[in-house]
Parts: C-alpha cells; structure tokens; sequence
C-alpha cells in the first residue's frame, strides 16, 4: 500500500513538472515572438545596386526613454562600418539623400521569409518608393537615420504599422 506521504510527493512532483512545462513553453513563445531592428543601407558601388543589412534582437521596450536610440545607433553604426570596408571595392552611393539609410522594426519570421524578396526585386529595378511600400507592410515602423551636427544620429519615423 502507498503511504500519504508518497502520493503527495507524487502529486507536488507533478505539479512541479507541469508548472515547469509551462514556463518553458512561455518563455519558447517570447523568445520567437522577440523583435528586431534592422539597419538598411541602399547604395550602389560600381554601378550596382547593393542593399546591406544589419540587425540585433531587441531585448529592451523601445518605448523607454532612450532604448530605440541606443539600440538603434548600435545597430547602424554596425552596418555602417561594414558598408566602410566595402569601400575597398569601389566607390559607394547612397541611392537616396533621405532615405538612404534606414532603421526598421520587424518581426523575425516576416524578415526572413518576406525581406529577402523585396530586397531582390529593389536591387532588380531600384525603385525605392515602391520598396518603402512593401517594407511598411512588413514593418512595425521604419526610420530614416541620419547625423545631425552637435546632435548626433537623429532617427525620424517615416512609417507606422499599428496593425503588426
């Protein structure tokens, strides 16, 4: 026969294990579901277009005070310098003055499945506007990025999603 002290501890264990279960699966979902900025550079160098990127997982709310401009100055200036060292290749344009460089909030799954795409078909017939079209459907916003002088890099916002 089992004693009370057994089945209890049979009982606690399990509680223990689901209660474990569902962290686990919480934390699998945030981990997922966790965003990034993308930095996107629009260029051509010899006469090619070329669009390099660079991104980091955001792990802090950017609605913080200060979190989107450091995250987002990291992640630029990451992009830049690889553009930098590019420039051992030949000379570098920016395609667009304004929008040239740009900061972009998105969802993982939508950047590696959709990004790719609109990425190929810019670099095929360079239309920019209808690039910013589809990256703001993408996108949860979109920053151009640029440096002002005694302010540093200043981010302004060019498209919001409320839907994503």
């Amino acid at each position: 026969m089992v004693s009370i002290n057994k089945i209890l501890l049979i009982k606690s264990n399990l509680r223990c294990a689901r209660e474990v279960r569902i962290i686990k699966t919480r934390l699998q979902k945030n981990m997922a579901s966790q965003d990034y900025l993308i930095a996107i550079a629009l260029i051509e160098q010899n006469d090619v277009r070329a669009m390099p990127l660079g991104g980091k997982e955001i792990k802090d709310n950017l609605d913080e005070d200060g979190n989107l401009n450091k995250l987002g100055e990291d992640v630029i200036l990451n992009l830049l310098l690889r553009v930098f060292q590019r420039s051992d290749e030949g000379a570098l344009k920016r395609v667009s003055e304004d929008k040239g460089l740009l900061l972009v909030h998105m969802h993982p799954k939508r950047m590696q499945k959709e990004l790719p795409f609109i990425k190929s078909e810019w670099i095929r017939d360079g239309d920019t506007n209808q690039f910013l079209k589809y990256l703001g459907n993408l996108s949860k916003e979109i920053w151009t990025a640029s440096f002002v002088k005694y302010k540093g890099v200043e981010l302004v916002s060019i498209a919001k999603n409320e839907d994503i």
